[in-house]
This record gives structure tokens, C-alpha cells and sequence, in this order.
């Protein structure tokens, strides 16, 4: 067992169910497990500084929540040989999604410094050229600064929509980096170009991988915006019903208080009074009533014409030793912080309950954004995390641990899925065919053709052999026998192109 730094404990105490976590605490966490599981020949906080030419006071500042400093997270990726963006991405997501409890960057730092320099980035991304979530997470940083209205409308769309197709295709540190150059887009004077990307990708009848898409609208709040999730809601397709609650949720979490929920709210209650009685489409419109505050949900005029289905139950909102869910989660966190010769750190259990058991999707996305950042600390995380699903006695629970399991791992392996393939649960078949195709592993003629075959897991293989570029997707194409939205969606893998892990 590596030997136990001494360290001082940087951790989010406020209440699990409360209604704001500690931004500050964990991009501070997350910068010092940078440095420490980095692996770089030197990471004490002395040569750190010396090499990025600051002091090692500036450094304890950030590492201990006192400041946010995004040019020294760049540092950081430079100085520890972190891929580009692999840690900014996830520290300004966290910092833009829950704006209320965020500190400002004292220096945000620029990405890029000369005409040239944006003018040559963006002709390679407007060709086609190969490009990185860190090239994509440059260039968004400097043409979404405010001001920058200099780049003609269709070139602009192009790039954009170049950026679209790759986000649903992209996995490991360029999967948080492209998200962020979407976001940051969407946020900026060109916002209104995301969201006619989204609308003409959501369009396609056989496009997948639109949640991360429809979540970077929910960026911004814009009437036109908000209308067209409201809408997606509705729909009879179950995916897009889930896309548009994912956008509603982000967007109420980075307005001011009291201001999204009561606007929305009399459509949510309509949505959820049209959806039928166990569909996804009441599911996630009871999950958008229930954030909605109490105080206004109180004095609204219009209530749900029928009682909501019962929410998950999570044992509690406590650290206590009774809470067996989040005993788990700080006995995962023991084990896995000796093991890397991190110690105990109390954040790792509190990412993990928000992951695993936390009723918000904005908790859950931007706590395995930050893990994304850590992969010394995330590759046993996960493994034992999906034991956790396994031993799940609430089904509603397991079904989004495992689906929150997949987005987690952004394209990393996980062998120990194989054994839902077998599974009789839908959901936990999906999960497997989308985690092992995410990765890139071809799966077994046999298992494509039974889970293509399978309306439970059809949208999931097509994922899978769609991610993986599996040979047999021409031949899923042409196969008569097979239903048209099978076959139409593996020919939207087949124009677009298989994962993009860089």
C-alpha cells in the first residue's frame, strides 16, 4: 500500500439533500488529487509552483477552496501531462451549472493570443482535419468571449454542427472538453447557433446521442429555448422526452431563485397530466415537478390531476451509520483512497452518494466530470460502483445507477459488465451493450443480432455497434428483417463515424 501523504481534508459538509452543494470545496479537491495521483516524477506543491513560475501560498489557496484560478488549472494540465482541457473542462462546468455557489475565476486566462493562431484553428475545424476536446475547448474559450462577434454566421454553423456530431461520438477526456466548448457556445453570443444545431440534429429520426446535446442548450435560458424543451417533453418519443427534462433541470439550476420554476412549472403539470401512467414521459416530468421548491409548488395554481408516481427511495440525506447507501459510498472511498496512497477523502463518498443515489442529474453529470479528470482514482471507483448496482435492492434506483454507470465511464472498460449481457433486466442489458461499445470492444455476431432484435435493447445495440465501428453495421443497414428504425440508425453511425477517444 503506497504510503499515506499528509494532507489537509478538503471536503463538501453541506447536507446531502440540500439545496446547494460547496463549488468552492470540490474544484479545490479536485485540483490537489490532480497533483498527488498524477504520477509525475515530481508533484510536491514546491515544484508545482516552481515550475509554473507562482508560489506555493497560491497554490494552498487553491487547493483548499480560497480561490479559483483558472489559468493555473491550465497549468496544471501542462505541467502533470494532463490531456488539454481534461481538468478546466470539468472545474468550469461544475462552476457555471450551480452559478449561485461558485466563486469568480480570478484569472480565467487566454486561450488563445494571436489572429493567426484563432484563424488557423479554426480552418482546421471548419476542414475536417482531426481535432482534440482540447483543440474543441480553445477554440469555444476565445469565440465565446464576450464581444467576439466577428465570425461569419455560416461558417460559424458549420463548425458548430461539426462540434454536434462529435459530442455524441466522443469518449474519455475529449467527452467533458467538447461538452464544455458547447456549453461555452451556447452561453455566448453565437448561443442561438447550438440551439438550430440541436433542433436540426433532433430533426434526424435516427440520431442518438442527444442528451449531452440537449443538456448544452439547457446552458442558457432563452424563451426560444425553453419552449422547444418544453416541447420535447411532450413527445412520443421516450429518448426526447428524457433529452428535454435533462435540459429543464440544467436550466433551472443555473437561474436565480425563483425565477425558472414558477414559469415552467404550470407546463410541467400539463405534461405530466398528458404522459401515460408508467411511461418515461411521466417519469421525468413527475422528476422536474418534485425540484421544483416547495414554497412554490405551494402556491401555484395548477396541480397534478393524479397523485405522482413514488420517487426512488433513498434510505436518507445523512452521513449516519444506519444510511447503508452512504456507508457504501465511504467504504468505496476508504478503499479506493489507500489503495491510490491518497488517504481518506470524505469528497470521493460525497461524489459518489450524488452519483449513485442523489435525485439530481446536475449533481450526478458534474461529480463523474470531475472523476473523468481523475482517471488514477476513477478506474477503481467504477469497478466497484458497478458491484453497488448489482446489489441494489430498488429497482428504480439500479436502473440510474446503471445508466448514470455508462456516462460515468465516457468510454472507459469495465469488464465486469459483461455479466448483465445475461442479465433479464432491459435496462441492465442496455447499460452493458452501451458501456462496452462506448469503450470500443466488437461484440459477439450472436449478442448484436439478439439485442438488435430486442425492442428493450435495440436503441442500446445500435449504440453499441455504432460507438465501436463494428464490422456488421453495413450488413444491419441491408438486412431487411430488421426494423426500419434499426437499420435507419446504424446508417446514422455508418455517414457519422464510430467513437472519437481523443
Amino acid at each position: 500500500m503506497p504510503e499515506q501523504p499528509r494532507m489537509t481534508v478538503v471536503d463538501d459538509a453541506t447536507p446531502l439533500g440540500g439545496s446547494s452543494i460547496d463549488v468552492a470545496a470540490r474544484i479545490a479537491w479536485t485540483m490537489r488529487m490532480a497533483r498527488v495521483t498524477s504520477g509525475a516524477p515530481d508533484s510536491r506543491m514546491r515544484s508545482l509552483a516552481s515550475a509554473l513560475g507562482t508560489s506555493t501560498a497560491r497554490i494552498s489557496r487553491a487547493e483548499t477552496g480560497q480561490l479559483r484560478d483558472g489559468s493555473l488549472v491550465d497549468g496544471y494540465e501542462q505541467v502533470l501531462g494532463m490531456p488539454e482541457g481534461s481538468l478546466r473542462a470539468p472545474i468550469d462546468v461544475l462552476a457555471r451549472t450551480f452559478p449561485a455557489s461558485s466563486p469568480p475565476d480570478a484569472r480565467p486566462g487566454e486561450a488563445i493570443r494571436s489572429v493567426a493562431e484563432l484563424s488557423e484553428l479554426t480552418e482546421r475545424l471548419d476542414s475536417g482535419a482531426a481535432a482534440t476536446g482540447g483543440d474543441w475547448l480553445r477554440w469555444a474559450r476565445s469565440i465565446a468571449a464576450p464581444g467576439n462577434i466577428g465570425m461569419p454566421v455560416p461558417l460559424a454553423q458549420r463548425v458548430v454542427r461539426r462540434l454536434v456530431r462529435e459530442l455524441a461520438r466522443s469518449c474519455g477526456h475529449g467527452y467533458p472538453s467538447r461538452y464544455e466548448a458547447l456549453a461555452k457556445l451556447r452561453c455566448s453570443d453565437y448561443g442561438f447557433l447550438v440551439l438550430r444545431a440541436a433542433r436540426h440534429e433532433v430533426a434526424h429520426p435516427h440520431a442518438q446521442g442527444l442528451a449531452d446535446l440537449l443538456s448544452a442548450v439547457g446552458e442558457a435560458v432563452t424563451l426560444d429555448g425553453v419552449a422547444w424543451c418544453l416541447e420535447l417533453l411532450r413527445s412520443d418519443r421516450a429518448q426526447l422526452a428524457i433529452c428535454g427534462a435533462l435540459a429543464l433541470e440544467n436550466m433551472g439550476e443555473i437561474s436565480p431563485a425563483g425565477t425558472f420554476w414558477p414559469t415552467v412549472l404550470p407546463d410541467l403539470v400539463r405534461a405530466f397530466d398528458a404522459s401515460e401512467p408508467g411511461s418515461s414521459q411521466e417519469e421525468w416530468a413527475a422528476h422536474l415537478i418534485r425540484l421544483v421548491p416547495s414554497s412554490t409548488a405551494r402556491s401555484a395554481a395548477t396541480k397534478p390531476g393524479r397523485r405522482l408516481p413514488p420517487a426512488p427511495e433513498v434510505e436518507g440525506f445523512d452521513r449516519h451509520r444506519a444510511n447503508r447507501q452512504w456507508q457504501q459510498c465511504a467504504a468505496i472511498a476508504t478503499d479506493v483512497g489507500h489503495e491510490v496512497g491518497v488517504g481518506d477523502q470524505p469528497m470521493l463518498a460525497r461524489l459518489l452518494f450524488d452519483i449513485g443515489y442523489g435525485h439530481w442529474e446536475t449533481r450526478a453529470v458534474t461529480g463523474y466530470f470531475l472523476l473523468a479528470g481523475l482517471p488514477a482514482l476513477a478506474d477503481p471507483v467504477w469497478e466497484r460502483f458497478r458491484v453497488l448496482v448489482d446489489g441494489e435492492p430498488d429497482r428504480r434506483i439500479r436502473h440510474r445507477m446503471a445508466r448514470r454507470l455508462h456516462g460515468a465511464l465516457a468510454g472507459r472498460a469495465n469488464d465486469g459488465v459483461v455479466a448483465w449481457l445475461d442479465s433479464p433486466d432491459p435496462v441492465l442489458r442496455s447499460a452493458a451493450l452501451q458501456v462496452l461499445g462506448a469503450s470500443g470492444h466488437v461484440l459477439a455476431l450472436d449478442v448484436v443480432r439478439a439485442a438488435l432484435t430486442d425492442p428493450g435493447t435495440a436503441r442500446a445495440a445500435t449504440y453499441a455497434i455504432g460507438m465501436s465501428g463494428h464490422p456488421v453495421l453495413p450488413q444491419v443497414v441491408r438486412d431487411p428483417t430488421l426494423d426500419a428504425q434499426v437499420r435507419g440508425s446504424a446508417a446514422w453511425w455508418l455517414e457519422g463515424g464510430s467513437r472519437i477517444d481523443v
